[in-house]
């Protein structure tokens, strides 16, 4: 639960996108760990959860009414959106696997409400979807659950609408583990600030969505490298969507509007999230929430699709048809205007589609969702000739070759060790960023935890504000060249040791021309290696208290032994007046202390180390010992236990009750 020696990104159990508690995800990282290539990894676990929302979709579509041909080709094409590929499966996989349990949960509450199914059903995978621990897929969930009650509220199906609203507290319950120890230890991390703000990051504008079916569309929003147009189509959806809209039958919509109510409120909900503030609260960037919004959107173009197409105003729907195919042409040429064969390509070949699709239908109707299905392979086999990667998102092209990476650095970097570089400085040394430049002498983000390194620089979706200011060290690990200068320096006006004795390093490794001058070796290091790209420091000598973490002791102590009890627990014996030690360590909420079995403060230090301000030792010395539970845990652990028994309980009370209303006799 936590890693100390992983710093800032070692608190794994409060970096609740780790889905600790997932078993599914718990599952993949078993997978993952004896598997010898990352990429190769990374790339199985994302086409399962592509899969799993592929088959979640269309579960639901079908659920709503949409026939097997309608569900197939929306399921098919949501996947391969340009946000939900691009983004969630190249580059932000939690995202990914929060979003596609969405439908799933969704399927299982209707079935629920309707009384098709038993409340276990969702509980399984409302837990699930909630235990990913992504607050996006989290509140999802929610706004699923209030629109399938007020579905059920108005038919006034007072029993369905019972086991929706019990079964959702009670999966709300049971992953309140999930979430407390990220409340708890908010106080100290950068997750503090929940403003409600606009700087126009990642915030897409209406008209940027109706791009949806352009397939060479890319928006123009505020991003990591300024207001540019993205590398890829960020909010296309479907090739087939817009251009199909005048041939629907959208009567159906009203028709039946309140089977559907569902579907509109999740829309609607998404999309104002879509284009509302870029922060709000502990939720930022809204460019996220586009498959939010093309969810419920696939779900009623199947509904209204199972219905066919009008046969009436064949000429005046195709030309409608047509001028939506320009106007997504234009939008893309507007964007990009250097590419214009390419959007012209992307133009004909739409149209040539929708024009097969509607010849199909007239002639072969049972092979028109194919068509459709084939033709977003084709659509995505022309995109990806053009658009290669996101390259929106820092390209990092890192190693993968695990065996590799464990041989080139295991050895080579021992003990406690600091990068002083971010990528630009690796690759501006070697030429690039690959396996064969920057990363041959520097790693970043959770690299150095697979090269078994242990390395301050981490990646981490929390950070730590005390140390992340005292190194200047950002999400992935990268620092400012001022940090070098820094851990020569006393840690604190009471502590007259340098910062990298309180931190306990022992291995430097400083990109070559990072620094505003050269590098200088400070009195007890030694300059280990210099390469192309870096130059390496050594410690000349041990540090003392080679068992445990205790980095520094006042004058008054004197500590006669120290020794880690594993990841979360230290103990020190001492003797002496008392007054301040320090481990290296950072001072988590969740440390606590005790001196003889008296409870001590733990403070946060300098650089946000644990920090204990030690009594004067009994005679004989006085034993301190530190453990580390997560806060809210105990508490959460007891709460989900409840709510699955009480869970598993209503489960069968429902399921006792529906046979006894079956046996009952007619009257």
């Amino acid at each position: 639960m936590l890693a100390p020696d992983v710093w800032m990104g070692g608190n794994f159990l409060s970096e609740v996108q780790l889905s600790l508690w997932n078993p599914v995800s718990l599952a993949n990282y078993v997978l993952v760990s004896v598997l010898p290539d990352l990429a190769v990894a990374a790339t199985l676990v994302k086409t399962e959860f592509l899969v799993l929302l592929a088959v979640g979709t269309y579960l639901l579509a079908r659920d709503y009414g949409a026939n097997r041909g309608a569900a197939a080709a929306v399921a098919t094409a949501l996947p391969f959106s340009g946000y939900t590929l691009y983004f969630d499966a190249s580059a932000w996989v939690a995202g990914l696997i929060g979003f596609a349990w969405l439908p799933w949960v969704w399927w299982a509450a209707r079935r629920v409400g309707t009384g098709r199914s038993n409340p276990l059903l969702l509980l399984v995978l409302g837990y699930l979807g909630m235990s990913v621990g992504s607050p996006y897929g989290a509140l999802g969930i929610v706004v699923i659950l209030l629109g399938v009650a007020i579905e059920l509220l108005v038919r006034k199906n007072w029993p369905g609408l019972i086991r929706v609203v019990v079964t959702g507290a009670l999966v709300g319950m049971s992953t309140l583990v999930v979430y407390l120890p990220l409340l708890g230890s908010s106080s100290v991390t950068w997750r503090t600030d929940s403003k409600l703000d606009n700087d126009g990051f990642l915030v897409p504008a209406l008209s940027d969505l109706f791009g949806l079916s352009a397939p060479t569309f890319q928006a123009q929003l505020e991003s990591w490298q300024g207001a540019h147009a993205f590398t890829f189509p960020i909010t296309y959806l479907a090739w087939f969507v817009a251009p199909l809209i005048p041939w629907l039958k959208w009567s159906e919509l009203r028709a039946r509007a309140s089977s559907y109510l569902g579907l509109f409120i999740f829309g609607t909900v998404y999309l104002l999230f879509t284009i509302g503030p870029s922060n709000m609260g502990m939720f930022r960037w809204p460019a996220r929430l586009v498959e939010y919004v093309y969810l419920p959107v696939v779900v009623l173009f199947a509904i209204v699709l199972t219905k066919g197409l009008h046969k009436s105003a064949v000429r005046n729907r195709s030309i409608l048809s047509g001028v939506i195919v320009l106007g997504g042409f234009y939008l893309s040429w507007a964007s990009q205007p250097h590419s214009f064969q390419y959007h012209l390509g992307a133009a004909v070949g739409v149209g040539i589609l929708l024009a097969a699709f509607l010849v199909v239908t007239r002639r072969a109707p049972k092979y028109a969702a194919l068509v459709l299905v084939v033709g977003t392979v084709g659509v995505l086999g022309f995109q990806l000739i053009h658009y290669t990667g996101n390259n929106n998102v820092n390209p990092w092209n890192f190693p993968h070759d695990v065996s590799a990476m464990q041989d080139r650095f295991d050895h080579r970097y021992e003990g406690s060790t600091l990068l002083i570089a971010d990528t630009g400085a690796l690759a501006k040394n070697t030429g690039g960023m690959s396996p064969d430049q920057s990363w041959r002498d520097g790693l970043l983000g959770a690299q150095w935890e697979v090269a078994g390194v242990e390395a301050l620089n981490s990646y981490t979706g929390l950070g730590y504000s005390a140390f992340s200011e005292a190194l200047c060290m950002n999400f992935y690990g990268g620092v400012c060249p001022g940090a070098f200068d820094r851990i020569w320096k006393a840690t604190s006006s009471k502590v007259d040791v340098p910062l990298a004795d309180t931190l306990r390093l022992e291995t430097v490794v400083v990109a070559n021309g990072y620094l505003d001058g050269p590098t200088t070796v400070p009195d007890g290091w030694s300059e280990q290696e210099r390469t192309e790209a870096v130059t390496v420091l050594h410690r000349d000598a041990p540090l003392p208290w080679t068992d445990g973490r205790l980095s520094y002791a006042a004058s008054g102590v004197d500590v006669t032994e120290d020794r880690s009890t594993g990841a979360e627990g230290e103990t020190s014996k001492y003797t002496g007046d008392g007054g301040t030690v320090l481990y290296a360590a950072l001072a988590w909420p969740g440390w606590t202390a005790t001196v003889d079995g008296k409870s001590v403060e733990v403070k946060q230090g300098p650089a946000g180390v644990i920090q204990v301000d030690l009594p004067a030792a009994k005679d004989g010395g006085s034993t301190v010992v530190l453990d580390f539970q997560p806060p809210g845990l105990s508490l959460g652990w007891k709460v989900t236990v409840v709510a699955l028994v009480l869970g598993l309980g209503f489960a069968v009370f429902v399921f006792v009750s529906g046979r006894r209303r079956k046996t009952v006799p007619a009257v």
